[in-house]
């Protein structure tokens, strides 16, 4: 991996061969080239390419808009704050888990009710770049303020070296700046109140097939019915989602099985449902629908 122009990427490793072009920003794109000729990828405000090639050109884009994502680079660089992440920044391998057991007077130990997970913890340790003026470090301070403001709601942290994958975060905490002459230091505290990573990519499917959770725990699914439609129903796995009435045309009804939820529009609707609410295992799981029907999903992980 070679670094050229202050952080943005050029040649750096990604999945499947390739190679990924200005990383450090925030549309991503990876080439997978078979051509054997000279290929020009120029970068402006929008992507443009310019290909002399006879072979084929891939290539995808992810967008992360600087509003909803935190990147750390492949070369440690917190965006879009241009930050240093340090080597002793956290992220907790497993959540803390919450053990729900009670101890009966008379019996030796007690008994177990499960375990459930917590929150997780992620720490940041990052440092600002040095030679920085005293009005530069007091407008970078307020470029943080505003940009991690939990107020704001929550962002989705990316780490490239393992791009696929998102963090579901929120500050938590306090920020504690250490001040140098040019530069200064400090730790972000990022807690995840849902403990699960998730794929980077929203997947579905239209109609029957077969879906795929590529996580090793279960995930919830967004099932979109659109209208006209009467009565209709949908199969996964082995429960069978039921809907009585009709969704106009127009209309979509959307049911969201991690929240429990059945909608039309803003009108909730689940007392028209039979409240099947099912999340996939990792694996393979199948559909039967009509054409009419999306399934979306994302990969999940502990």
């Amino acid at each position: 991996m070679i670094n050229y122009n202050s952080g943005i990427l050029y040649n750096a490793g990604v999945k499947g061969g390739g190679a990924m072009y200005n990383s450090a920003i925030y549309n991503l794109i990876e080439v997978s080239d078979d051509g054997h000729a000279q290929e020009l990828l120029s970068i402006l405000a929008d992507i443009s390419t310019a290909d002399t090639s006879t072979g084929i050109d891939i290539i995808s884009i992810v967008k992360m808009d600087t509003e909803t994502y935190l990147i750390v680079t492949q070369d440690s660089i917190l965006e879009p704050l241009n930050l240093h992440v340090m080597r002793d920044s956290k992220v907790e391998l497993l959540p803390q888990t919450r053990d729900m057991s009670e101890e009966i007077p008379g019996r030796h130990g007690e008994f177990d009710f499960g375990t459930e997970y917590k929150a997780r913890n992620i720490t940041l340790h990052v440092a600002t770049p040095d030679g920085l003026s005293q009005k530069e470090k007091e407008d970078l301070k307020r470029k943080i303020a505003n940009c991690l403001n939990p107020v704001k709601g929550i962002k989705k942290l990316v780490f490239l070296d393992d791009m696929d994958k998102q963090y579901t975060v929120k500050l938590s905490g306090k920020i504690d700046p250490t001040n140098y002459v040019d530069w200064f230091q400090f730790e972000i505290p990022l807690k995840m109140s849902d403990p699960f990573i998730e794929s980077l990519e929203e997947h579905s499917l239209i109609g029957s097939g077969v879906i795929t959770n590529a996580g090793n725990i279960e995930t919830g699914l967004i099932i979109e019915i659109a209208g006209e439609v009467i009565n209709p129903s949908v199969t996964i796995g082995t429960d069978t989602l039921i809907y009585t009435g009709t969704v106009a045309d127009g209309e979509t009804l959307i049911i969201d099985t991690d929240k429990q939820t059945a909608k039309i529009g803003n009108a909730n609707v689940a007392g028209d449902y039979n409240g099947v609410f099912p999340s996939i295992p990792p694996g393979d799981t199948s559909i039967t629908a009509s054409s009419n029907v999306t399934v979306k999903w994302r990969d999940k992980w502990i």
